[in-house]
């Protein structure tokens, strides 16, 4: 046991002793004050590192060169998706425009140029899918089609059908070539390819499938399967199921879903960037979120513009509320779903319900258009005369 003067006095490191030389001894956190030079050599000291530094250095933040891995990764992927949003976001914005019949906003960055490409790659995909299936133009199903259709592109100045195309004089195809239009657009005067592009041109395809209940238009294509009129019942049903099919093509729908795919790619990806998603989960986000309500959108507003183009062609509004009510009873009896978050179209029952509401405004437009007069006047007047032959 070491004398009373041998004993160590063990403090806190903030307490600083001195050994006999007059330098502060560190042993562990404490400090042992005044041990002789002898009774220091035999104390075992515990070392704090290989290497013991003159100074002792305080760093705040840690050096670049100690950065851990994973914060080099997660710098990365903000960087860019912050590069993502900035660019994307000036890309989106410029490319805005509003829909000219609804004033809707909408992103659309398909030129009229392009569509023309896209008008005549669609027309050939669907001649080869339907091969053997298509009614030739002289087939009465064809020519009732044609006549409806007929009559929605002459009232509304939409252009005519490319089979119906009045036979021009030598005078007159010699006057459109010559004309400034062929120089400045590589085509003679008045002739494009497709109604979005300001064209004047349609194609119609009756296809003979009675068990498709449906009809379609896009890029100035129209497509009628035989399965869909049972459904329309007469003409002026068939004519709200081609006024809504027309006013797709019309809206340009098809160019806006190909330009918001673009949209919904550049969000999946910006997903799974920043948060990690798996690149399906993100697609059903996008999917649920953004491209089925936003198709939606295009139904609703097909409606409105369909109803509009049928009514001044001087077919009845009130068949569409009436065709939708028979296409909903079908569907009910073939097991459509009614989850309507789940689908491309709306509900049946909300869909009706626009419909009637569009009724009004679709009497006003036909009211207005100098074609429907006469036919105004004898349907008043057969309304008048229907009690008296019941």
């Amino acid at each position: 046991m070491l004398p009373a003067r041998m004993w160590t006095t063990a403090a806190p490191i903030l307490r600083a002793s001195r050994d006999t030389r007059g330098l502060p001894v560190l042993v562990g956190n404490y400090l042992r004050a005044r041990l002789p030079t002898s009774s220091l050599r035999s104390i075992p000291l515990r070392q704090l590192s290989t290497s013991s530094p003159r100074h002792a250095q305080y760093t705040r933040f840690p050096s670049e060169k100690h950065r851990h891995p994973s914060g080099e990764v997660i710098d990365n992927r903000m960087k860019f998706a912050i590069a993502l949003v900035a660019v994307g976001g000036a890309y989106y914005v410029v490319h805005l425009e509003k829909v000219p019949e609804t004033g809707r906003w909408r992103f659309m960055d398909i030129s009229p140029k392009y569509e023309t490409k896209l008008a005549q790659a669609a027309y050939d995909e669907l001649l080869a899918e339907f091969r053997g299936k298509i009614l030739p133009s002289n087939h009465p199903v064809t020519q009732h089609v044609q006549r409806v259709v007929n009559r929605i592109l002459e009232s509304s100045d939409l252009g005519h059908l490319r089979s119906s195309e009045p036979r021009r004089s030598l005078v007159e195809a010699l006057d459109d070539f010559w004309s400034e239009d062929s120089f400045t657009t590589g085509r003679p005067s008045g002739e494009s390819s497709t109604p979005e592009s300001g064209g004047k041109e349609w194609n119609l395809l009756v296809v003979n499938d009675p068990s498709v209940v449906n009809a379609m238009a896009t890029f100035g294509n129209i497509v009628v399967f035989t399965g869909i009129l049972p459904i329309c019942k007469d003409e002026q049903g068939l004519a709200a199921v081609l006024g809504h099919e027309m006013a797709h093509v019309v809206a340009r729908h098809a160019s806006e879903r190909y330009s918001s795919s673009k949209v919904f790619l550049a969000l999946a990806v910006l997903l799974q960037t920043v948060f990690g998603f798996d690149f399906g989960i993100t697609h059903l986000i996008s999917t649920l979120l953004l491209e089925l309500p936003n198709s939606r959108t295009q139904e609703y507003e097909a409606d409105t513009i369909g109803m509009q183009l049928s009514a001044r062609a001087c077919f009845d509004p009130q068949a569409a509320v009436e065709m939708h009510t028979r296409l909903a009873q079908y569907e009910k009896a073939h097991g459509a779903t009614s989850l309507e978050f789940l689908r491309t179209h709306p509900g049946a029952e909300r869909r009706i319900k626009h419909l009637e509401e569009l009724i009004p405004e679709a009497y006003s437009v036909q009211a207005s258009s100098p074609q429907c007069a006469g036919l105004q006047d004898s349907m008043s007047r057969f309304r008048e005369l229907a009690p008296r032959w019941s």
